[in-house]
C-alpha cells in the first residue's frame, strides 16, 4: 500500500503546486499583495526545508531566514510604528513578548541558570516577534493566506515521495501499536509522522473556512490524504474539533456576521483549555496518550516547589543529557509554557491566546476566521505547535494566526500599497499638498 500511497500523495502535491502557480494572483490578494506572499511563504518553505538542506545546522539556516525576514520587513519602510491597530491584536503582540521576556528571565534566575546554547533561541524568537510586529502594521492576511502557505509547504515536502523510502516509518508494535492505512507512517522529511500532520491539519482548518466548491474538496483530499497517511491520531482529534467549530460558524454567520467573538466566549474557551490542559498534566500516569504520560510526569516532578515560576525550559535539555528525562520535547504547549514560566507563563499564554480570539476580524466572519486558532488550543494539548521560546519550521503557522485580519479576501487586489489594516495614515507630503491646494483655490478664485 505504501506503493499506492506514494503515487497519490506525490501526484497530488504536484497538482496542488501546478494549481497553486496558477492562481498565483489571488495567492497575491490573499496576502495583501505579491512581494509579502512571496517573502511569507519563501520563508515557511526554507524553514521546513531546514533539516534537508542544511542537516544539523538547520538552527543557524532558520536563525539566517528570520534575520533575512527583518530586513525585508525594516526595508519595505512606513509605517514606523509596532503591531496592528486594533487594541485586541496588540495586546496579543505584548503578551506574546511577556512571555518571552518572563520565560527567560526564569531560566537565568533560577538554579544554575542557561543550559547549552539556548541564549540563541531566545534571540531568535525575540527577532521573529520584531518582524511580526512590524510586518503587522501593513500586512493583513486572510484565513486564506494561511491554507495557500499550508498548501505551498505539504506540496514541496510531498513530491519526493514515491521516489524515496524514507518518506516511510515503520509501524509500531506492542503497546503503543499505530499504523495508517498504508501499512506505514508517512513522515516526509522528519523524524515523527507528527510534524508534517499538523502542517496538513492547520492548513485543512484554513481551506475548510477560506474556501468554496472544487478547490475546497481538491485541496481538503490533499490534506486528508496526507492526514491519514501518517495515522496521525492526535490529528483526526484536533481536526474533528476544528471541523465542529467550522461548522457552527458557518451556521452562525448565516444569521449574523461579528466583528468579534464576545471576550467572554473566548475567555471561557482559553480557561476551559488551560485547566483541562493542566488537570491532564498532574493526573497523568506513564501511558497516558501514547506514553505522553511519562513526559508530563517527569516535568512535574522536577517543576515540585516550583510550579509558580517555573524552572526554565533550558533545564529540560540537561534533564534529557543526562538521561534524567525522556528524549522527546514535551508533546503539550501547555506543559511547555508551565515547565519554562510556572503558572505565571500560563497565564500569560492564556491572555495571548483570548485577546488574539477576540480580535477584529475585517469582514465580520469572526467565528469562521479564528478555527485555525481554535485547532491550537485543541493541537496544543498533546503537541508543541508554537513555542514561543524558539523559531522553528511550525512557526510560519503563528505569524499567520496573529496576522489574519479576515475570514477570505477581497477579489480584486489592494488597490494601494501600506497598511490594510483599515486605518487611514496621511503620508509625509500630505500636509503640503493641502497647502498647495488652498493657495490654488486662491489664486483662481470663486468659480461661476
Amino acid at each position: 500500500m505504501t506503493g499506492l500511497f506514494g503515487f497519490l500523495v506525490t501526484a497530488s502535491a504536484a497538482a496542488t503546486g501546478i494549481w497553486l502557480l496558477s492562481v498565483r494572483r489571488t495567492v497575491a490578494t490573499a496576502f495583501g499583495g505579491g512581494r509579502t506572499a512571496l517573502v511569507f511563504v519563501g520563508f515557511a518553505v526554507l524553514a521546513n526545508l531546514a533539516p534537508v538542506l542544511a542537516g544539523e545546522r538547520s538552527s543557524a539556516l532558520i536563525g539566517v531566514l528570520v534575520l533575512a525576514l527583518l530586513a525585508w520587513v525594516v526595508r519595505a519602510g512606513r509605517p514606523v510604528r509596532f503591531g496592528p491597530s486594533d487594541r485586541w491584536l496588540r495586546i496579543s503582540w505584548l503578551a506574546a513578548a511577556a512571555l518571552l521576556v518572563w520565560c527567560l528571565g526564569v531560566d537565568v534566575l533560577v538554579g544554575s541558570g542557561l543550559y547549552g546554547s539556548r541564549l540563541v533561541a531566545y534571540v531568535a524568537a525575540a527577532l521573529l516577534l520584531l518582524a511580526g510586529a512590524l510586518l503587522a502594521a501593513r500586512a493583513a492576511l486572510s484565513v486564506r493566506a494561511l491554507a495557500y502557505t499550508g498548501l505551498t509547504v505539504l506540496s514541496v515536502l510531498s513530491v519526493p515521495t514515491i521516489f524515496s523510502g524514507q518518506a516511510w516509518r515503520a509501524c509500531t508494535d506492542g503497546q503503543l501499536e499505530k499504523c495508517s492505512v498504508a501499512g506505514a507512517l508517512f513522515k516526509s522529511f522528519y523524524e515523527s509522522e507528527n510534524y508534517i500532520a499538523m502542517v496538513a491539519s492547520f492548513t485543512l482548518a484554513a481551506c475548510l473556512v477560506a474556501m468554496r466548491r472544487a478547490e475546497l474538496v481538491g485541496a481538503s483530499a490533499f490534506c486528508l490524504l496526507i492526514i491519514v497517511a501518517t495515522g496521525s491520531r492526535t490529528s483526526y482529534l484536533a481536526v474533528a474539533a476544528a471541523g465542529a467549530w467550522a461548522l457552527g460558524s458557518f451556521l452562525i454567520e448565516r444569521r449574523r456576521r461579528y466583528e468579534r467573538i464576545h471576550l467572554a466566549v473566548c475567555a471561557g474557551l482559553v480557561l476551559v483549555s488551560v485547566t483541562a490542559a493542566t488537570y491532564l498534566m498532574w493526573s497523568a500516569t506513564k501511558t497516558t496518550l501514547s506514553n505522553r504520560g511519562n513526559i508530563w510526569i517527569h516535568a512535574r516532578e522536577y517543576l515540585a516547589g516550583m510550579q509558580a515560576t517555573g524552572v526554565g525550559v533550558s533545564k529540560w535539555y540537561h534533564l534529557r543529557d543526562v538521561g534524567e528525562a525522556p528524549t522527546h520535547f514535551f508533546h503539550s504547549g501547555y506543559v511547555l509554557a508551565i515547565f519554562a514560566g510556572g503558572f505565571i507563563a500560563l497565564a500569560i499564554w492564556s491572555a495571548w491566546a483570548a485577546s488574539l480570539l477576540h480580535g477584529a476580524v475585517l469582514d465580520g466572519r469572526a467565528f469562521s476566521a479564528k478555527t485555525p486558532m481554535v485547532l491550537l488550543l485543541v493541537y496544543s494539548f498533546t503537541e508543541v505547535v508554537w513555542n514561543p521560546l524558539s523559531v522553528d519550521g511550525l512557526s510560519w503557522i503563528f505569524l499567520a494566526l496573529m496576522l489574519t485580519r479576515s475570514a477570505t479576501a477581497s477579489a480584486n487586489p489592494l488597490p494601494v500599497p501600506g497598511p490594510v489594516d483599515a486605518v487611514s495614515r496621511p503620508d509625509g507630503f500630505a500636509p503640503l499638498r493641502r497647502l498647495t491646494a488652498r493657495w490654488g483655490n486662491r489664486v483662481a478664485g470663486p468659480r461661476g
